[in-house]
């Protein structure tokens, strides 16, 4: 009998290859619990059995405070959203044809732009909303598998189809007007959200309860009437970059601990323009036009390729048979306004771009008198981020959602997203919220409210910032230059060339695209860090050759 003999010094690297494996596995689930929202998604729609006595009052009656308010319904007895934009209130605020609106968001520039959307979002408002596939149908509104194309020196990104067995989940096609304006009209639903009133007016501040200082128990808001008071059990802050919560508390008095309120921001400027094109195309044309790369929405998609390239482009087929194409630019203003100029534009960027594309602007020549820039130019604010989870004496109702707490690059298209993760973080802590513990909110509610937003915002404000930095153009965070994050930009620009050639990658990518359960860890499992490695090797040989 032969017996094969193992050295000692293979067995343990056995070994340590295997626990190197595990920590990966123990480290990926953990994180996915902290940074992403999936371990959330299952409560979300969940009613409390016995409702938390007492109002919650939303702040705010964009996409964050109606989906806070939806959230809220399941726990609350009584809900109430406090919105300036009177005509929000009405049925053209909730039209199942957002696009033949007359009245503009007076505070949202990007009312009409052109509006990314990810399977996050979708997973989630299918949980909140199960009507949405109908409510989808009837708003014109188009969802379908969240493949964007995106493509990386003219190859596109490996989509793991396979993984999902080629029923990959799903996102909207949309702009920012009709999901908002469908959002609003499922949430101020009579008959599925009863607790949810709108009411027309604008918060001017709060009062902390002379009895505990350390919760809030009053709302004062301004409608037509005058000034009014509303008891709240908890307070939410959805008012975006007004931030108008920080100055209520600042009225109402109190110390912010380590920080004040005002050093708790850090903000940086990319410089960024874009502008948003739309086309009405006619039946006929529909019915001649190339499909484009994914049928259900996304027709042609360009990014940044190398290091330094300060240029997109996409293209949407959205609502009532329109095409939204939007161009920008990192450090300059000078972007098209028509056909003619998007073809500059495109040709500037020095990628490859397939001879179907030229052929589809050439068709839409023939409804070009149908174009409209429903944003022109328009100057991206800058980012920010106000970190509340370093401020140690908020009061314990009180909390903030969306760009009330950060805002980042529209680029990215993680605004809505962004809101949803903290909504999503509310929801569980309200889960964990026992129904008899009187009318207030447990003392650290707050805290563990903005400690646990902050975990999921954390990669996308890292992602974003790492990106906009490797534009000379952007003004760095004070004490910071521009160096930040120039490996990680290495390393993420190699790991997109491998997403061309490799599942794995692939997958990674897309995945932390689609803001599902992908954690910062994934891209360094050792096996990929040896693959992006080999690939840079290759193309320095190349380089070289």
């Amino acid at each position: 009998m032969a017996f094969i003999v193992v050295a000692p010094s293979v067995f343990i690297t056995f070994l340590i290859a295997i626990g190197i494996v595990c920590l990966c596995r123990v480290a990926h689930g953990y994180l996915l619990s902290v940074q992403t929202a999936i371990n959330d998604l299952p409560a979300l729609g969940v009613p409390k059995k016995t409702k938390i006595p007492g109002t919650a009052v939303v702040c705010g009656g964009s996409i964050g405070g109606l989906l806070t308010a939806r959230v809220c319904h399941d726990h609350f007895e009584r809900v109430i959203i406090v919105e300036p934009e009177a005509w929000l209130s009405t049925e053209e605020g909730r039209t199942t044809e957002s696009w033949t609106q007359t009245q503009v968001r007076s505070r949202l520039i990007q009312y009409h732009a052109c509006h990314a959307s990810y399977a996050l979002l979708y997973s989630a408002f299918k949980r909140l909303f199960p009507n949405l596939d109908d409510e989808c149908l009837v708003s014109g509104i188009k969802a379908g598998a969240g493949d964007f194309g995106t493509q990386f020196e003219g190859k596109y990104l490996r989509v793991p189809y396979a993984q999902y067995l080629y029923n990959l989940p799903k996102t909207f096609f949309a702009t920012r007007q009709a999901l908002e304006t469908l959002i609003r009209r499922l949430t101020l639903d009579p008959v599925v959200c009863p607790n949810i009133h709108q009411i027309t007016g604008t918060v001017v501040g709060v009062e902390r309860d002379p009895s505990n200082p350390t919760y809030l128990d009053r709302v004062q808001v301004r409608t037509e009437d005058g000034v009014s008071n509303i008891e709240a059990v908890l307070v939410v802050d959805c008012t975006g970059s007004t931030q108008a919560g920080i100055k209520w508390l600042h009225r109402a008095g109190g110390d912010q601990g380590k920080m004040s309120l005002d050093r708790l921001k850090v903000s940086f400027d990319p410089k960024m323009h874009y502008s948003t094109m739309r086309l009405t195309v006619t039946p006929s044309l529909a019915a001649r036009l190339p499909p484009g790369y994914n049928p259900a929405g996304a027709v042609f998609l360009l990014v940044p390729n190398e290091p330094g390239d300060n240029k997109h482009f996409i293209c949407f087929k959205t609502e009532a048979n329109c095409i939204l194409m939007c161009c920008g630019a990192w450090g300059s203003s000078d972007l098209p306004v028509n056909l003619a100029g998007i073809r500059e534009h495109i040709t500037s960027m020095k990628q490859p771009v397939p001879d179907w594309f030229w052929q589809y602007l050439d068709m839409l020549s023939e409804v070009e008198d149908t174009l409209s820039v429903t944003c022109g130019s328009l100057r991206v604010p800058p980012s920010y981020w106000t970190h509340f989870e370093n401020a140690t004496d908020l009061p314990s109702n009180w909390i903030a959602i969306g760009d009330s707490v950060a805002r980042l690059n529209p680029f990215f298209g993680q605004g809505c997203p962004k809101a949803l993760l903290g909504v999503a973080c509310l929801n569980t802590l309200l889960h964990q919220v026992a129904p008899n513990t009187a009318t207030r909110m447990p003392p650290d509610f707050s805290h563990k409210f903005f400690a646990a937003q902050a975990a999921k915002i954390k990669p996308a404000w890292d992602m974003s910032k790492m990106i906009d930095y490797g534009m000379s153009t952007t003004t760095p965070i004070a004490g910071e230059t521009l160096k930040v994050g120039s490996f990680g930009r290495w390393f993420s620009h190699h790991l997109q060339l491998l997403s061309t050639e490799d599942d794995q990658a692939g997958a990674i990518l897309w995945k932390t695209q689609m803001m599902l359960d992908s954690t910062t860890i994934d891209a360094l499992h050792p096996v990929l860090l040896l693959k992006v490695l080999l690939l840079a090797c290759r193309r320095w040989w190349n380089s070289q050759c």
